[in-house]
């Protein structure tokens, strides 16, 4: 019987592996590093209420906003800000201004049939403006966001660990052959 070795890929040269981390890592920076440099703000579009076709905004979207005092808010501008306390609404909201009048400034969903209940005061804090948008991307954010993910990650990270780990190798391999030999002939003899 002969034993014959089974062919193995040769081991990735630092090249390959810079390679593999820049194109891995490379955007991510990107997206987390040039909005701080920049003055930006990144939210991700976890609702619906702007998905009205092209010129909506979809779910999933990353948005990246300037703060601007409410003051420099024109008809049109898309903002992310806390509607009043009472208003209904739990987080932040992502609509666009409507009107500006000398009470506030009125916003609504693109997606929603009526212009929301409540007033943005002139008088109120910062809001953040949508500078560019980049969609889809957002959805790997609200995926990290789900608990179910991490476990799920988790849970396969050490599956994957035990698997390429020898525990799991020298559990599933037969002694070395000169005892397999062994024990066939010791069987045979008796």
């Amino acid at each position: 019987m002969e034993i014959t070795t089974s062919p193995h890929r040769p081991a990735s040269t630092p090249w390959g592996r810079l390679l593999v981390l820049v194109v891995v890592l490379g955007p991510v920076s990107v997206l987390v590093l040039l909005p701080i440099g920049l003055g930006l703000e990144r939210y991700v579009m976890s609702g619906d209420s702007m998905d009205a076709g092209d010129e909506g905004i979809a779910q999933g979207t990353v948005l990246f906003e300037r703060s601007v005092p409410v003051g420099e808010l024109r008809v049109g501008d898309v903002i992310t800000y806390r509607p009043p306390e009472g208003a209904g609404e739990d987080g932040m909201v992502t609509h666009r201004v409507v009107a500006v009048r000398p009470a506030g400034v009125v916003t609504q969903g693109d997606a929603e049939p009526r212009r929301d209940p409540w007033l943005l005061p002139h008088d109120a804090p910062d809001v953040s403006k949508v500078v560019f948008t980049l969609p889809w991307v957002g959805y790997a954010y609200l995926v990290i966001a789900d608990p179910g993910t991490w476990v799920l990650v988790l849970v396969s990270a050490a599956a994957l660990a035990f698997l390429l780990s020898g525990e799991f190798h020298r559990r599933r391999r037969p002694g070395p052959p000169a005892e397999r030999e062994l024990v066939s002939e010791t069987a045979a003899e008796e």
